[in-house]
């Protein structure tokens, strides 16, 4: 449970659309537009596909299923920080996404952007 950075602006992944969405064993990758920009999830998140009688979805690493490919051509509208290590992004059209830091004793989750690299 690392936390965000207090000055960390989660804006610089407003506009950008999910290009990629890939899963290994141990991680699920999501590669946005734009100059190098990435999250790669290594423990626990929250989907919510936004499809009428649909509930949010929660999955941990490794993923057996998920609605995530949902995401591919989406744009962020909104991110959020929510508490000291949550991430929230809801895209255009209105599916949610958030990254938990709820690992104890490994990374939760990793920030790639513009140079930018953090470690949750």
């Amino acid at each position: 449970m690392y936390g965000l950075p207090r000055n960390f602006d989660p804006t610089l992944f407003v506009g950008r659309t999910i290009e990629l969405v890939s899963f290994t064993s141990n991680t699920v990758h999501l590669a946005f537009s734009g100059d190098r920009c990435s999250l790669t999830i290594e423990s626990s998140f929250e989907h919510n596909p936004g499809v009428t009688g649909r509930e949010r979805v929660h999955s941990e690493v490794p993923v057996v299923e998920s609605g995530l490919m949902r995401l591919v051509g989406r744009s962020v509208a909104i991110a959020e920080v929510e508490g000291e290590g949550t991430l929230f992004l809801r895209f255009d059209d209105g599916q949610t996404l958030r990254l938990f830091d709820d690992s104890e004793e490994y990374e939760s989750y990793r920030i790639d952007c513009n140079g930018l690299e953090i470690v949750v």
